[in-house]
């Protein structure tokens, strides 16, 4: 089976500048017959050498197609405002130029693979052909979810952002193709009944989303003091929750605190979270900070509990699931969980409030098999349901059930 694939951005092995791993990870252990051609606006400006890595790696040709000459003035020329006359998001009015697309089309692929919510207006370009449209998430949703934030709603210049950018993602969505020869994936289920609602009689499916590379083989035993993470850039994903969490350690009982403090020893792995880590030492843990981490897998494994304080979001959290598929006991909230086929107290551990965590880090300290024997099981469902080579069968099985 040929595939073209066409795409935002250039997929790499981890998200280089935007979400460019998801379509690596549903390449790279594809059906053998499966034989794929990438176009790519290249928009995360990944370098020739990389572009020549992922070749290598992936066993595809990769094109790279010129940004429209309008879309480079609006952000070299800084004319982003324009946005505020546009009835749809900015990146939807990229299409695949003639040339290319001329190009694809005389190829006769057997299937068009398009990734990125916003080439809508370009999978048209292809109509006749069969196509599947990775999204991967619903933008639509994920401000909606926003704008019911604490933290947004009492910050009018993220609300307003959020007011401004909702309803072009829902007007994008309501007037996505509903036809015979075309499939949305997406790798949230909520994101998926959200589309549906937006565009009934479309066909949009979920599936699981494959976890990345894997770098712990076997399960783990925690260290002693149990080495806690916190992984990804201090932003509103995570603010609200982390927030809390701090300040509830900062203000336990002296003695939670000193067995807390005495038995942990906590590591933010990403930028700002300079503050946190600033009052926690002064009060007494044993805390560091890593900015930014050559080889994140490797990073990853060298520790044992992984808090994912996540107050918003759509789909699947890919730093979530490369902790459990690397084999450690997972903290979190709904949110950090979402789409991810873990089951509270028996692969992760769910808290429904962020002051819970803290309770939650006490029990682990008085019952550690228990706690091992929940991250063991949580990289098991996590290798079985999120294995690449499943998953990808999956998606490509959709291109041949489209007539």
């Amino acid at each position: 089976m040929k595939i073209a694939a066409i795409t935002i951005l250039t997929p790499y092995r981890e998200n280089y500048k935007g979400t460019s791993a998801l379509p690596y990870h549903l390449m790279v252990h594809r059906p053998d017959d499966v034989e794929i051609e990438i176009y790519s606006f290249n928009n995360n400006r990944l370098s020739a050498e990389k572009i020549r890595e992922v070749e290598n790696e992936l066993k595809v040709k990769i094109h790279v197609m010129p940004l429209p000459i309008w879309y480079k003035m609006v952000f070299a020329l800084h004319l982003l405002f324009i946005r505020l006359f546009l009835k749809y998001p900015i990146h939807h009015y990229i299409t695949v130029p003639k040339g290319y697309e001329k190009i694809i089309k005389d190829g006769m692929p057997d299937g068009i693979w398009i990734y990125g919510e916003e080439l809508s207006k370009a999978a048209k370009q292809f109509m006749g052909f069969r196509r599947v449209h990775t999204l991967p998430d619903s933008e639509a949703l994920y401000y909606h979810r926003m704008m019911g934030t604490r933290f947004v709603m009492n910050d009018m210049k993220k609300y307003f952002r959020c007011a401004f950018m909702y309803p072009k993602f829902r007007h994008m969505e309501r007037d996505f193709e509903r036809s015979e020869d075309i499939h949305y994936h997406l790798v949230g289920e909520a994101d998926t009944e959200f589309i549906k609602d937006m565009a009934p009689g479309i066909q949009a499916h979920f599936i699981h989303h494959p976890h990345y590379e894997i770098s712990c083989q076997e399960d783990k035993l925690f260290h002693t003091p149990v080495r806690l993470l916190v992984a990804g850039q201090y932003n509103y994903y995570m603010k609200q929750d982390a927030d809390e969490v701090v300040n509830c350690l900062l203000h336990l009982k002296e003695d939670d605190k000193n067995l807390l403090i005495s038995n942990y020893e906590i590591t933010f792995l990403g930028r700002g979270w300079e503050r946190h880590v600033e009052s926690l030492k002064n009060d007494g843990w044993n805390v560091n900070q890593i900015s930014f981490a050559p080889d994140y897998i490797e990073e990853i494994t060298k520790h044992d509990v992984q808090l994912a304080p996540i107050s918003i979001g759509t789909g699947t959290k890919g730093k979530v699931l490369d902790a459990l598929a690397n084999g450690l006991l997972v903290i979190g909230s709904h949110y950090a969980m979402e789409n991810i086929a873990v089951e509270d107290g028996k692969s992760c551990v769910i808290y429904k409030n962020s002051s819970e965590v803290c309770t939650i880090l006490l029990s682990i300290i008085k019952d550690k098999p228990k706690y091992e024997d929940i991250a063991a099981h949580g990289r098991e469902a996590v290798l079985s349901v999120h294995g690449r080579r499943r998953v990808s069968e999956m998606l490509f099985n959709f291109f041949r059930s489209l007539r």
